[in-house]
């Protein structure tokens, strides 16, 4: 069969419906147990794909232009890459013993992960050999591969990890995550160089005529959020499932995932246009640190894949897909990076009121939105027939609602397909969503001694997790097991969803969000020795002798810091201890749950001066002034309402720049799930670099009214209370403990006297 057949009469199967253009079609992912043939069919598929989405440009010049970005090869590197990984690959596992072409394998073997969106690759750009000489060298590798397949004894029985066919099986989905970024760069070029393929699938929604104002539930549907109650989600592709797996595929994990809402729909163009209108890529409160740095850096005022067609300030746009420039598409899924997506959150935060911030999904919140049915693949049994055709991407009956495998030749309508049975629109396919997870591995993960840098370079808290896959992502890609990654400001065929908590609110109460507490705590954090005393009672009785907590805390985080560039404070409060870390760290951030508390201690942010009351007795109260002082560098201050067990869905938190010193201050036996906030810190170095410290205050006061006794990390005495949070803190060591009383005062006569414990804990 030759490459060009491969590609226009692929068998028909479960990925081609008949509403469905078959010509580009993807066959289903290879069954490794199918047999000699069914790897040979695949084989040619998949390299035929490549060859007709390299088909669109135009000219032999296109594959030599680079991206405007300058952050990736030009598109003759790509052309070349996946054939030298086969070579490369097959002599790692002995399927052969000799090179095609030694130069070649090495030029190509290794793409640009750039650092960050200034980290430009500036190589030299004449490197690169002659179209011609390339395809000679496709041509060669594919006769090889061919021949590999069809004669090498590996292939006699079915393929495990264990296999050197097991090669063949990466090349062939290493091939086809570089059919999906290929598209992306080529979406990234002037339309000049490029044409729409002989052949490609249908649109999944036919292109609307061009609407500059688009109109909610006419030109794109009204999202709305569903709730979805706990659960406990599985992760991991069992060692049986029989396809290929990536590294990061395996391993078992287990988590608990609270009540949570989320939107039926990705968010459309529609509903993304607002965010735009309004401005809001010009308002640096709605990014992160990092991502207001991105869109200065490329001075980005609307997506990508918009087009301006009209004057500045006019808001008219198109859109560009993959081969052309159409009327933009409002009921489409907004295609956007990491950054966007965030600050689009923010944004609709401040827009809703809402109480709690939007975010995006977590990996474990992905899984809860999926098809209950899909969670019986976690206990696959080989042979079970019925299991893998759990997995759409591998099934042979009827193919289910999902925009993948190319099915389709681009995103569609958000709401085009039906929904899935909890409701929701696109759990997979049409375009990959964002997740609030740092790409991380999973518990008992190992590396495949084949591909020994495929996932490892990753796991830097540098790259987020996309999850879902795309409407041209195939094989692997489209499965459920994928777990895939890319830099926040990298672009992908990639949108998102909405995310609101529900769990955590009712644990939130009064207490936190009171006027009165507001001004004891503004009293116990800047009030003076005497104004936190009685003058009269004074002369009369001596007052306990008691140390300044927030003065002693933000010392021990000043000597234990390996380095002061950032600082994160957990229950901040009304923020003093934010305040002066400021003063010794480059970056500080304070969280706190009570709206009430950083309200008032961005107040003191922004205007350095805030007057309370401090309540004597009964009605009387007196006035005083609670004051920043002016050395302190306010700029270097963000203050953020969130959930410090949750901190991926905190605005200005998840930021991907790596903290030095995080200060928890009497907080954790205030949360519902305090080994869960800790846990965040030891899975991934996303918040904390290695060498990073915690320091924990905490008196220890379990309350079922905040925590459930399960949850106390609590014990008989001081010894075993730490050793239970030594327990939740794996990979860290304890460097310092000690006792600290402290008082705060509710009026002039009564007075908590608390002794806090406080350790000091290193990451490893």
């Amino acid at each position: 069969m030759s490459t060009q057949q491969a590609l226009r009469e692929p068998p028909q199967t479960a990925t081609q419906s008949a509403d469905a253009s078959s010509d580009a079609g993807s066959l289903p992912l290879l069954n490794l147990a199918s047999g000699r043939e069914a790897v040979l069919e695949y084989f040619e598929n998949t390299w035929a794909l490549t060859e007709q989405l390299f088909s669109s440009l135009a000219s032999d010049e296109a594959y030599y232009v680079r991206p405007y970005h300058k952050t990736r090869h030009p598109l003759v590197f790509y052309y070349a890459h996946p054939v030298c990984f086969y070579v490369n690959k097959m002599l790692v596992s002995g399927l052969i013993d000799k090179p095609v072409n030694q130069e070649f394998e090495l030029l190509f073997e290794t793409g640009v992960d750039e650092m960050n969106w200034d980290d430009l690759h500036e190589g030299e750009q004449d490197v690169w050999p002659a179209l011609d000489q390339v395809r000679q060298y496709r041509d060669a590798v594919y006769e090889l591969v061919r021949e590999v397949i069809r004669t090498h004894p590996s292939l006699d029985k079915p393929i495990t990890m264990a296999s050197p066919a097991w090669s063949l099986a990466m090349g062939f989905e290493h091939e086809r995550i570089h059919l999906e970024t290929s598209s992306v760069l080529i979406r990234e070029l002037p339309l000049e160089y490029v044409k729409e393929p002989d052949v490609w699938p249908d649109w999944l929604t036919a292109p609307a005529a061009q609407n500059y104002e688009p109109v909610e539930g006419a030109d794109y549907p009204t999202n709305e959020l569903l709730e979805v109650a706990p659960t406990r989600v599985s992760l991991g592709k069992p060692h049986g499932w029989p396809t290929f797996g990536w590294d990061n595929e395996y391993g078992q994990d287990q988590r608990e995932v609270n009540s949570f809402q989320a939107s039926k729909f990705l968010i459309s163009n529609g509903e993304y246009f607002r965010f735009v209108k309004a401005g809001g890529y010009e308002q640096r409160r709605y990014w992160s640190e990092s991502g207001w740095g991105w869109r200065q850096f490329r001075n980005v005022k609307w997506p990508t894949f918009w087009v301006q067609d009209g004057p500045a300030g006019s808001h008219r746009y198109k859109l560009r897909t993959t081969f052309s420039e159409i009327p933009m598409q409002w009921s489409w899924p907004a295609v956007v990076n990491y950054y966007e997506a965030k600050a689009y959150c923010a944004w609709l935060t401040e827009q809703d009121e809402a109480k709690m911030p939007y975010r995006l999904l977590q990996e474990s919140e992905h899984l809860a939105i999926r098809d209950p049915a899909l969670s019986a693949a976690i206990d696959f049994e080989p042979g079970a027939a019925e299991q893998i055709d759990l997995d759409s991407v591998m099934a042979c009956g009827t193919v289910p609602a999902i925009n993948h495998n190319l099915r389709y030749g681009s995103e569609g309508a958000v709401d085009a397909l039906h929904a899935n049975e909890q409701g929701f629109h696109d759990t997979f396919g049409n375009v990959w969503q964002w997740c609030e997870d740092p790409f991380h591995p999973l518990p008992e993960f190992k590396i495949h001694p084949f591909y020994t840098d495929f996932s490892t370079p990753c796991f830097d808290g540098e790259h987020q997790m996309i999850l879902g896959g795309s409407f041209i992502s195939t094989g692997d890609e489209a499965s459920i097991w994928s777990r895939f990654h890319f830099r926040p400001h990298f672009f992908q065929h990639a949108g998102f969803r909405v995310v609101l908590d529900t769990g955590a609110a009712g644990k939130k109460g009064d207490k936190y969000d009171t006027d009165e507490l507001v001004n004891q705590y503004l009293l116990f954090h800047f009030g003076s020795q005497a104004e936190q005393q009685d003058e009269a009672l004074a002369k009369r009785i001596e007052f306990p002798s008691v140390v300044n907590l927030i003065d002693r805390t933000v010392e021990l985080m000043n000597q234990f810091a390996p380095r002061r560039l950032r600082a994160l404070d957990l229950g901040c409060a009304v923020g003093r201890s934010t305040f002066e870390l400021a003063r010794t760290f480059d970056s500080v951030v304070g969280l706190d749950y009570s709206d009430a508390f950083i309200d008032a201690a961005e107040h003191l942010r922004q205007q350095r001066s805030m007057e309370y009351k401090r309540w004597d007795t009964g009605a009387h109260h007196t006035r005083l002034k609670a004051s920043i002082d002016e050395r302190i560098d306010r700029e270097r201050i963000g203050f953020v309402q969130g959930d410090a067990a949750n901190l991926a869905g905190a605005p200005m938190v998840q930021n991907n720049e790596q903290y030095d010193a995080i200060l928890l201050s009497n907080l954790m036996c205030r949360l519902s799930a305090p080994a869960h906030c800790l846990q965040q810190f030891t899975e991934s170095d996303r918040y904390l670099k290695s060498g990073g410290i915690l320091v924990i205050s905490s008196p220890n006061t379990w309350m079922a009214q905040y925590t459930d006794p399960v949850n106390f990390l609590d014990g008989a005495d001081s010894a075993e209370t730490l050793a239970a949070l030594g327990e939740c803190l794996p990979g860290f060591e304890l460097l310092h403990e000690e006792d600290l009383p402290f008082m705060i005062r509710e009026h002039r006569r009564k007075y908590e006297y608390i002794v806090a414990q406080v350790s000091v804990w290193r990451k490893l």
